[in-house]
């Protein structure tokens, strides 16, 4: 059963949402060597692309707003 729900409400968004706060935060609110930031970096888009899909593929019951059709 679809319903439609806030954008607010999408693990997906907030999934996004977290990665790039946490991406942010990595390149410039630590101080650590740039190897270590760029395998920080990897994980962080590697973990965000594998939740994303998995959210999507198997967690998803709900439909956004925008992406019904016009009536």
């Amino acid at each position: 059963m679809d319903y439609v729900k806030s954008s607010w409400a999408s693990k997906i968004n907030w999934t996004q949402a977290i990665a790039f706060a946490a991406m942010l935060f990595t390149m410039f609110g630590i101080d650590v060597p740039a190897e270590v930031q760029a395998q920080m970096v990897a994980w962080i888009v590697g973990t965000q692309g594998v939740l994303t899909w998995v959210f999507r593929t198997w967690f998803t019951t709900a439909i956004t707003y925008a992406s019904q059709e016009p009536l």
